[in-house]
């Protein structure tokens, strides 16, 4: 995930490049940008997710090789004053096994890596579960797909923020899912989740992950899915944005977690 997250920063870059080359003519060294690190920090509530990777992006014109970034000190706090300390089990993966993240929880992120200082904040939401899941089929151009539907009831009163993760038979999905409740506070919510790329068909196994996010996080996720997906529009794109502090790239999100499966029919 953390390599796409830098794949698509260099997209953007391009995309920028060739909206603006329609007014007027500039030159831009991408070979010689200056490298910036990313982050991807998460915090579950479940003992097995607490993870925190660190890569740095390379030139344009290089390899989609980004290196990682090794020896960072690594620590993760909550707001009741414990401290955790992760190791790295792999050059640029640092993960702890001995911390549970907890729905109310604040938590903050410091990495400290090739002296410099980096900062983040997330705080863990209520969790919200899935009630159902099913299987809609639409046809297009005479050809049927069919697409995951999941059914939730959203908390009334609650401001509330959602990511989904969706494979099928352990492809993933390049997708962003990740929706708020403006328009379904307080109500059952139908939703699906519409990838034509995986071409899901009967008998393909489903999984579905739902992560209850943050206000922060869910910015970061809105803002990557408007720049993938805005095409030919003639706004420039811009970074996504980050809760980390510092001018790194990427997140850092303490999340509810709950995986399921399906059977496609």
């Amino acid at each position: 995930m953390l390599k796409n997250i830098i794949y698509k920063v260099f997209l953007l870059v391009f995309t920028v490049i060739v909206c603006t080359s329609c007014e007027k003519v500039i030159d831009v060294n991408l070979n010689n940008a200056s490298s910036v690190v990313v982050i991807e920090g998460v915090v579950t509530n479940r003992a097995d997710s607490q993870y925190v990777q660190i890569h740095r992006t390379v030139n344009f014109d290089e390899p989609n090789t980004f290196p990682a970034v090794t020896g960072a000190i690594v620590t993760i706090a909550d707001n009741n004053g414990r401290v955790v300390t992760l190791k790295e089990r792999r050059p640029g993966f640092y993960m702890t096994h001995n911390f549970v993240g907890r729905s109310g929880n604040t938590y903050s992120l410091k990495v400290v890596a090739n002296g410099k200082e980096y900062t983040a904040r997330s705080t863990m939401p209520e969790q919200v579960n899935i009630d159902s899941m099913g299987v809609s089929v639409t046809t297009f151009f005479g050809e049927e797909h069919k697409t995951l539907q999941l059914i939730y009831n959203d908390p009334a009163g609650v401001k509330n923020y959602y990511r989904f993760k969706l494979k099928i038979n352990g492809v993933s999905s390049d997708n962003i899912f990740a929706f708020d409740d403006n328009f379904n506070d307080g109500r059952a919510v139908n939703r699906e989740l519409f990838d034509l790329d995986l071409d899901a068909k009967s008998g393909d196994r489903a999984e579905i992950e739902m992560q209850c996010i943050d206000a922060a996080v869910f910015r970061y996720w809105q803002g990557l899915d408007q720049n993938q997906n805005r095409g030919g529009a003639s706004t420039t794109p811009a970074n996504p944005v980050s809760n980390i502090s510092n001018g790194a790239l990427g997140y850092f999100s303490a999340h509810t977690v709950q995986n399921e499966e399906i059977i496609i029919p």
